[in-house]
């Protein structure tokens, strides 16, 4: 019965560590960054119960900010608060890192974000994302269906419908990304795209199977790099800023 469970085959192809978790992957590059002295801010904080951390006691002040009123009870946080993205509830200079898990295909002005990412974080500091990549198939066949049958799917895979939010992929390149932010003043530091196991394709065998070999091949060549599911981007403030 093993070769005909998924869990069977994603163990042997993957192992069971977070090494191809790719919100494991982007913390840990969020952790070259982090400095204990930093106040952060989490852009789309949410409840918290998605995507786990440790940084709340490791630096001087955890911040989170979210549309969904379970922010505010957000653990993972020294303090939550509800509020629009585009248009941050904070004084200029406020952050020394902010940064964002799986929010950027929610944003409908980009330039927009990226302005107020830029306003709130003193000079130097840094913003970081995880974000899925419009090139894969999972983001182009999601771009194609409605919200009701994502919503749907989510929670067949154990989701709540009130933690799938619409998508609009306007900051889901690595083009788009760099240019966004730099046309907003930002520093590129890092832009990678990364394949991981196929998580959405877990329904059953044949699926799954197909989808592993997708992730060795795309991660075979950098060449095939805009193909693969995640991208994780890093941007910095100037930490000179032009006096005008």
């Amino acid at each position: 019965m093993g070769m005909l469970n998924v869990g069977w085959w994603r163990e042997r192809l993957y192992g069971n560590g977070d090494d191809c978790d790719p919100v494991a992957m982007f913390l840990r590059v969020v952790e070259e960054y982090l400095d204990p002295s930093m106040e952060v801010l989490d852009l789309g904080a949410g409840a918290g119960e998605l995507n786990h951390y440790d940084f709340k006691g490791r630096v001087r002040r955890m911040t989170g900010i979210d549309i969904d009123p379970r922010v505010k009870v957000n653990p993972l946080l020294d303090n939550g608060l509800m509020g629009d993205l585009a248009n941050l509830p904070f004084e200029d200079n406020s952050f020394d890192m902010a940064f964002c898990i799986y929010v950027l295909e929610h944003m409908v002005d980009p330039e927009r974000f990226a302005r107020e990412v830029m306003r709130i974080l003193r000079p130097g500091g840094m913003f970081l994302g995880l974000t899925p990549n419009r090139y894969h198939y999972v983001p182009l066949l999601a771009s194609l269906l409605p919200d009701s049958f994502h919503r749907w799917y989510n929670k067949k895979r154990g989701r709540p419908e009130r933690d799938t939010f619409p998508t609009v992929y306007r900051l889901n390149t690595r083009a788009a990304l760099v240019r966004c932010f730099e046309r907003t003043g930002f520093i590129l530091k890092r832009c990678s795209v990364i394949e991981v196991p196929p998580n959405y394709l877990e329904f059953c065998v044949p699926a799954f199977l197909i989808g592993a070999a997708y992730e060795r091949i795309v991660n075979a060549t950098e060449s095939l790099a805009d193909l693969r599911v995640n991208i994780i981007c890093a941007f910095q403030k100037d930490p000179f800023p032009t006096s005008v």
